[in-house]
C-alpha cells in the first residue's frame, strides 16, 4: 500500500468505528466488555506480581474466574437486553411523537421477553401521557370557547410530570 493511501485508510477505519458506536448492540457489547474488563485487568496484573499458588494469587485466580463467568453470562443475555432497550427506546419515541396507542402496542412486546413489570410501568406511563394530552386539548378548546375558569380547572388536573403538564403550565401562565 502506498504511503499516500495510509491516512485515508486510517480515516475510513475511524469513520467505521464511529458508525459502529451508533449501533445499539455494539454499544452494549462494548459497555459490558469495558465494565468487566477493568476488574479483569486489575486482578490479572495483581495476580502476575504474586508468587504462584500463594493465597493472594489463588484469590485473584478465583476473582478472574468469577469475572469471566459474569462476562459469559452477560454475553449470553445480551441479545435479550438489546431487544428490551430497542422496544423501550422505540416506545418512548412514539410517546414523544404523540402516537400513544402504537407505543402501548410496542410496550406489550416486553411481556414476551419476560419483563411484565416493566411492560405495565411503561404502558401506565404512556396511558398517563395520553390522558394528559387529551386533557390539555380539552383545556385549549375551553380557552377558545372563552371558558378560562373551566380551562384552569382542567389544567390544574393535568399531572405535572408529563409532557402535556409542562405545556399546561406554560398555557396557565399565558391565560393569567
Amino acid at each position: 500500500m502506498s504511503d499516500n493511501l495510509k491516512p485515508y485508510m486510517r480515516l475510513m477505519v475511524v469513520i467505521a468505528l464511529g458508525f459502529m458506536l451508533y449501533y445499539m448492540p455494539t454499544r452494549e457489547f462494548l459497555k459490558i466488555t469495558f465494565i468487566l474488563g477493568m476488574p479483569f485487568i486489575f486482578l490479572l496484573g495483581f495476580m502476575i506480581k504474586r508468587p504462584r499458588y500463594s493465597l493472594v494469587w489463588s484469590i485473584c485466580a478465583l476473582g478472574l474466574a468469577v469475572v469471566l463467568g459474569l462476562y459469559a453470562y452477560s454475553l449470553v443475555h445480551l441479545p435479550q437486553r438489546v431487544q428490551i432497550r430497542e422496544i423501550v427506546s422505540n416506545g418512548a419515541g412514539l410517546v414523544a411523537e404523540g402516537h400513544f396507542d402504537e407505543a402501548i402496542e410496542k410496550y406489550k412486546q416486553l411481556e414476551q421477553l419476560g419483563k411484565p413489570e416493566e411492560m405495565k410501568q411503561k404502558i401506565l406511563e404512556a396511558q398517563t401521557e395520553k390522558n394528559a394530552r387529551e386533557q390539555l386539548e380539552l383545556a385549549r378548546q375551553q380557552i377558545n370557547a372563552g371558558n378560562k375558569s373551566e380551562a384552569l380547572k382542567i389544567i390544574d388536573a393535568i399531572p405535572g410530570n408529563t409532557r402535556a403538564g409542562r405545556e399546561a403550565s406554560k398555557l396557565r401562565e399565558s391565560i393569567k
